[in-house]
């Protein structure tokens, strides 16, 4: 359901944005011009619709209560060296709901659900999802290195109509193939990243009605797999289903196997299982080497039953 800007609720959230909006983006950063390369030939299943020209170039990232240790600041200092003319945006729980409150005043039915929910594992994957709608860019998790500058990442023919890049986590027939979370990029507005969004809020109220319980006090242990509510299964299912709609014909598993280069399927470019993954694809993909652009390091910090990184309280 929409809702007027003056709606009541609208006005209370407003209110809460106005007061966060000092913190909302932490960084900015504008280096020189990379010289781009490009290392895959494109495989075009179906013909592209027309999409923004560009992807935003900034790099979007989450920050825990704990802010950034050592090592996950070497893997955002690395990916920032690495592509000197990309901005880069650090949001925080608090700048989090300040940014949807603001931006999405006229859909109250998600900032209730995204303030109202109190998983942190689930208010950040719904938030990577918004960001990237609203904003696009690149989203990397803290525990993400880059490996190639991301200027290789997309191949010429393909920057254009490319609105949405996923790479597989797995490509292997044994399982379901999905899409990792950890890295998507994305131009602003796309409509497949809108229907992840609404999945999970329509995933959400499901089980508050199934545990007869508000969305406030649902707990992790209600919802099963995170991986398969509103993780990497979660965007593979939202974004296979939008595109299925867009192009009027069936996207399934099938069109997003055997990847062995770049695919585009509609506006989407789905990248080989070991372009974000290739510690899946050595130990159980088809183990075929190519161009690594990044490496998850499975930090993990929401496997818990708080569903989130743990606070580290302090000794003083």
């Amino acid at each position: 359901m929409h809702y007027s800007a003056r709606h009541p609720l609208v006005l209370r959230l407003l209110g809460s944005a106005g007061v966060f909006a000092i913190i909302y983006f932490t960084l900015g950063l504008e280096r020189p011009i990379w010289k781009s390369r490009h290392m895959f030939p494109p495989v075009d299943l179906i013909s592209s619709p027309s999409a923004p020209s560009t992807l935003p170039k900034k790099l979007w990232y989450k920050l825990g209560p704990n802010g950034l240790s050592d090592e996950l600041r070497g893997y955002v200092d690395g990916c920032l060296s690495m592509n000197p003319t990309f901005e880069s945006g650090f949001v925080t729980d608090l700048s989090g709901d300040a940014f949807v409150a603001e931006h999405f005043a006229t859909r109250p039915d998600i900032v209730e659900a995204f303030l109202t929910i109190r998983i942190p594992i689930i208010r950040a994957d719904l938030l990577r999802y918004l960001i990237l709608y609203t904003h696009g860019g690149i989203w990397n998790d803290l525990d993400v290195s880059c490996e190639a500058p991301i200027s290789e990442w997309i191949p010429a023919q393909h920057q254009a109509n490319a609105s949405i890049v996923v790479g597989l986590e797995f490509d292997v027939d044994i399982w379901v193939r999905q899409f990792a979370s950890w890295t998507i990029m994305a131009k602003p507005k796309s409509p497949h990243m809108l229907t992840v969004v609404e999945d999970c809020l329509e995933a959400l109220h499901e089980k508050s009605r199934e545990h007869n319980v508000g969305m406030q006090d649902l707990k992790l242990n209600m919802l099963g797999d995170i991986v398969d509510f509103s993780g990497p299964r979660r965007l593979t299912r939202g974004i296979l289903k939008s595109l299925s709609a867009v192009l009027n014909t069936t996207i399934g598993d099938d069109e997003i196997a055997h990847v062995s280069e770049p695919r585009l399927i509609g506006d989407v470019l789905v990248l080989p299982d070991y372009s974000f993954a290739n510690s899946m694809n050595e130990q159980h993909g088809d183990k075929i080497p190519g161009q690594v652009l990044v490496r998850h390091h499975y930090a993990g910090s929401w496997k818990n039953d708080f569903g989130g990184e743990l606070p580290i309280e302090s000794n003083s």
